[in-house]
Formats: C-alpha cells, sequence, structure tokens
C-alpha cells in the first residue's frame, strides 16, 4: 500500500509492513506507526482489513489498553483486529506513556503505562515532579493521521477500552465526542474529575464483572449482586455521572439472559436524545472478556453497539412514524409491524426487494430476523423474541425504520 504524504511527514519510524493471517490465505495489512508529538515519543499499530473500501469508507475502531498494558498487547487479545476483518473496519491500537503511580492494590509506587485521565491524577505518586501529556489531544492528531492515510467514513470513528483505558474512552465521549460516534467500556467508570457537559452527546455502553476487584475492593465485598436490581445502589455515584453528563434521567428499561444484566437508560431531560447502558455480568473479573478468559467476546458485542449507534448510511431513507405501525407497544405476547408505504410498488427502488425485520438485544446482539417477499407486515412473537427492550430495524432496500420495542 502507499502512504500518503501526511501519513510519512509525521512518521520517525515506520516499521516494515507486516501482515497477519485472516483465512484464506488472506493477509490483513498492519502498520506500527511512531512519531514524536508534544515533546513524547508516541507509538500506535493500524490495522487495515482485506478487500475493497465499504462504501462510505472505512469504519474505525480504537481500542485503549488498561494500566500497565500497550498497544500491543490488546492487538493480540482483545479479538477487535479480527472483528475489523470480518466487518471491513480499520482498527487501531495506541500505547498510553509511562508514569509513576501508587499501584492497585497495595499502593506501591510503579512507573507503568497510564493514560492521562482523573484516574491518573488520583493515583500519581506524591511528591514526584512528572509533566503529564494531554492524550485527547493526541488522540485527536491520530485520528487526523488515520482519516488523512486512509479512506474513512467520520461518521463511524469508535472507541472502546479496559480498566484505565476505560476511563480514557468515557473521557473522550465528554472531550472528543466531536470525533466518536459512540463509546464502551470494560472494568471501569468515568472518573469523577472528568464529568462535563459534553458539545454533544453520544452513546455509551458500560460493562463490569460482578468479581471486578477494582470495584469489590472500594465496596468492601467479595462479589457484586447479581440479579434483580441492587447493582443500581451499589454503582449508584458511576451511573449518575454518565446520567447527569448525558442529560438522561433515572428512568430505566432492563434486559436480563444467564449471565448479564443490562439496564438501559433513554430518557431525556431538555430535549435529549441519547442513551447510557450498564451491563453486569456474572462471573466476570477484571479482564478483557474475549472467548478465551470468559464465554463473552466484548469486541463482537460492542461492535454491533458501535453499528446500532450510528445514522445508517446516507443512501438509505428514514421513514417516519406515520408510515409504519407497531403495535402493541409494548407487549405481553405478539407485536404487529404494518408497513404502510407501498412495498408493491412497481419501481426502481422497490421492486423485486424484500421486506425485512431483525431484533437486536441491549447488548447489540442479532436475536431475530425474518424476511418477506411480497407482504406487508410481520407479527413478532414474546416467545421467539425473548422479555425485555430490544431494537427493532425494519427495511426495504433504501427506505427503512428504526424502533424501540419491549416484550413484558
Amino acid at each position: 500500500m502507499k502512504i500518503r504524504k501526511s501519513f510519512a511527514a509525521i512518521l520517525i519510524v515506520l516499521l516494515p509492513l507486516s501482515h497477519f493471517i485472516v483465512g484464506n490465505g488472506l493477509l490483513a495489512q498492519r502498520f506500527d506507526v511512531k512519531f514524536t508529538f508534544d515533546g513524547a515519543d508516541r507509538e500506535f499499530i493500524v490495522v487495515k482489513p482485506t478487500g475493497a473500501v465499504p462504501a462510505g469508507g472505512y469504519p474505525v475502531v480504537f481500542m485503549f489498553h488498561g494500566s500497565s498494558g500497550d498497544g500491543e498487547q490488546f492487538y493480540n487479545i482483545s479479538k477487535w483486529k479480527e472483528r475489523g476483518e470480518i466487518e471491513k473496519f480499520i482498527t487501531v491500537f495506541p500505547t498510553a506513556l509511562k508514569y509513576c503511580v501508587l499501584n492497585f492494590p497495595n499502593n506501591n509506587p510503579v512507573v507503568i503505562t497510564k493514560w492521562n485521565n482523573g484516574n491518573l491524577i488520583e493515583e500519581k505518586c506524591p511528591n514526584v515532579t512528572q509533566v503529564f501529556k494531554d492524550d485527547v489531544k493526541f488522540i485527536r492528531k491520530m485520528v487526523d493521521t488515520i482519516k488523512a492515510t486512509f479512506n474513512v467514513n467520520p461518521k463511524k470513528v469508535f472507541a472502546a477500552g479496559f480498566s484505565n483505558g476505560g476511563a480514557m474512552v468515557a473521557k473522550l465521549a465528554m472531550d472528543a465526542s466531536d470525533i466518536f460516534a459512540a463509546v464502551a467500556q470494560n472494568g471501569s467508570m468515568m472518573n469523577s474529575l472528568d464529568s462535563t457537559k459534553p458539545t454533544r452527546t453520544i452513546p455509551i455502553w458500560s460493562m463490569v464483572g460482578t468479581l471486578d476487584d477494582r470495584f469489590t475492593s472500594q465496596m468492601g465485598i467479595p462479589e457484586i449482586p447479581f440479579g434483580g436490581d441492587s447493582v443500581l445502589s451499589y454503582m449508584r455515584g458511576g451511573i449518575n455521572r454518565y446520567l447527569v453528563c448525558e442529560s438522561l434521567s433515572q428512568t430505566y428499561t432492563k434486559s436480563n439472559t444467564a449471565r448479564t444484566n443490562t439496564f438501559l437508560f433513554t430518557q431525556p431531560l431538555a430535549g435529549n436524545t441519547n442513551r447510557y447502558i450498564f451491563t453486569l455480568v456474572k462471573g466476570l473479573a477484571h479482564e478483557y472478556p474475549n472467548g478465551i478468559n470468559d464465554p463473552i467476546i466484548a469486541a463482537d458485542l460492542q461492535w454491533e453497539f458501535f453499528k446500532q449507534s450510528v445514522a445508517t448510511d446516507v443512501k438509505e431513507v428514514q421513514l417516519s412514524e406515520n408510515e409504519v405501525k407497531i403495535y402493541p407497544n409494548p407487549s405481553g405476547d405478539r407485536m404487529t409491524i404494518d408497513w404502510l408505504v407501498n412495498v408493491i410498488a412497481k419501481n426502481e427502488a422497490t421492486e423485486g426487494v424484500a421486506l425485512e425485520a431483525k431484533v437486536y438485544n441491549t447488548l447489540g446482539q442479532q436475536v431475530y430476523a425474518a424476511r418477506s417477499e411480497g407482504h406487508s407486515s410481520f407479527i413478532l412473537e414474546k416467545n421467539k423474541i425473548g422479555t425485555g427492550f430490544f431494537i427493532l430495524k425494519v427495511n426495504q432496500g433504501e427506505k427503512f425504520v428504526t424502533k424501540r420495542i419491549v416484550f413484558e
């Protein structure tokens, strides 16, 4: 691949282009980028998937490691590059700078990598002179560099993070919401020092395990209770911080699986339209779940969340409420979807195009799909979908509607 001048100009070292096998003998491209920025040597890994550029440009997902980690570690274990190859988006794995901090759990002073957010300020070594670099500024530079180098869809730039990296993406939701369309964090919440009113609100998803010692040690309990709504009391401070910053009320809907309790906050204050999701995972310790250390693969779930968080392609046409009727909603049994536009119309937009319905749970997983070649309605049944809150998308060609539905 030929590197554009704007990319190459900032490089001190561009390591030889390497690859990883993604199946069928295909090789995705990896770029190791090193440059000096704001007086410090910075680095990040970029992975470009095989195949043609997606319509509208590549989506981009940044994965931020936790304390003492680096980009290489999460390049290897996070499963994001593998998901990026399947879904054809660029993945980025940056590395934080090193600082002296009082390390968990014994508050011993150590020098480790740490993203500059409220966590770093609270845990910095006392009586040690350090220069804390602005990581939001560095991240903006990374985004600009990648946009200048690859054909990127600017509306589909996302950030995921673990532990201290999770706290970093929460800070990005506050300080860089003009760049990122949605963020997801594991093993962390937003630090109080980073809470503010963002210029625009974006969807945020927090995932914490019942055995995460970063939380249980603060609470003085061996395990966060699973089941019921008691976790909201234990996590009240962290959750309320998001609701205040995102201008959301404390009203929520709930969705359960055998291992997850998910709480979805969407009721707006002052006309805001947004969502915050909190998920408690039974049996998960302070780890980024990747299918090996835990059955959950966070990258797969969070990618679905990211996809559902952004507007669809500009070629699609969002239909109004009076063009699609969904009733009753909520429902305790069956729900009818009536496609009121002329789906049988013989025109270029609809002729021969099937009517499709897909239902996603709060984790972004598709739980139901149906297809109709000549009918203008669907019946959704609770016994096929489940109980709780879901996102329904119905489309025919370029026309679509997305709607929240609830089975009680």
